[in-house]
């Protein structure tokens, strides 16, 4: 059945039609089968493109502590160490007794010229071959579920909203910071920064378009910074960036360009010309060698404060 270009276009547009139908019953049925191969993706077009129906219907993720998730791949990865040294040692001997008994095999067919042993040797080397082809496997498993290690501890590392790294990652990395500073006292600088009256963006305009805020902030401070500063969600509206090889008055300058460029940025709220702007107070300090975490993290927290109080849409040095 031959069907010309019109028709097919009219089919098409039936079948979507229906589909749409189909998918909208589904919905207010409660009974829509939420697709598993693409289900990131689909909620996350759900919640930022503003289509409340199908949003507030997701179903509640298994909460998983990121704590218990780093403290099981900690150990994962220490086993799976053990286990590497184990598996390269043994490719290692695998791999010198299969030269050794090449060179043997390549002896006996030059010596026994009457090739008594033929199939035996051949046999042999067949073997031979087999165990270098598994030590070979071997070896290509253990480098994938390495791997595989990598990339898990990474995405427990980073916020799903906002794709920056999360508060336990600031914690982490905060760590190892001021060890490095009490070793080598070069200059680490610590920005806080929250959103000003974020709580009245989610009451005016919904948690969607208040979701969609921190998301386009979280693409402002990616294009704002340096390679080697990282950035933080530390919670709720409120982010951290760690400056490294950065005096505090040098951190003042690069607050200072965020604060401007986040209020110069217009949000949209509802496409094409519906926007808001909105304005941030951030809190600097720098490191001190002789001090804990939880002394750094109560100054920047401090500092941050004083700029709220202060009349916010401004940076405060402590």
């Amino acid at each position: 059945m031959n069907i010309n270009p019109a028709s097919k276009k009219f089919l098409a547009e039936q079948v979507t039609s229906i589909a749409r139908i189909a998918l909208k019953n589904l919905v207010s049925k409660g009974l829509l089968p939420w697709p598993q191969i693409y289900t990131k993706e689909f909620w996350e077009v759900a919640i930022t493109e503003g289509f409340p129906t199908v949003a507030n219907m997701k179903p509640s993720d298994q909460d998983l502590s990121p704590e218990l998730l780093q403290e099981f791949m900690d150990e994962t990865d220490e086993i799976l160490g053990e286990v590497k040294d184990a598996v390269e040692e043994f490719v290692q001997v695998t791999k010198e007794h299969v030269n050794e008994v090449n060179i043997s095999l390549t002896s006996m067919d030059k010596k026994d010229e009457e090739r008594l042993f033929r199939e035996d040797i051949a046999e042999l080397r067949l073997k031979n071959v087999q165990l270098e082809k598994q030590a070979k496997q071997t070896e290509e498993r253990i480098k994938e579920q390495a791997r595989i290690i990598a990339e898990l501890r990474a995405k427990v590392r980073v916020d799903a909203l906002t794709g920056l790294f999360n508060r336990m990652a600031l914690e982490k990395d905060l760590e190892k910071e001021l060890s490095r500073v009490k070793r080598y006292n070069y200059p680490v600088s610590l920005i806080m920064c929250d959103i000003d009256h974020f709580k009245k963006i989610n009451d005016t305009y919904g948690h969607v378009i208040g979701d969609k805020v921190l998301k386009n902030l979280a693409m402002i401070w990616r294009k704002s910074v340096r390679e080697t500063d990282s950035i933080y969600r530390y919670g709720g509206e409120e982010f951290m960036i760690i400056a490294p090889h950065t005096t505090k008055e040098d951190s003042y300058k690069l607050a200072e360009r965020l604060r401007k460029r986040v209020s110069g940025y217009r949000f949209v709220v509802e496409p094409p010309d519906k926007f808001i702007t909105i304005t941030i107070s951030l809190g600097v300090t720098q490191i001190r060698s002789d001090e804990s975490m939880s002394q750094l993290l109560a100054r920047v927290d401090k500092a941050l404060y004083q700029a709220k109080e202060e009349g916010r849409n401004r940076t405060v040095v402590l």
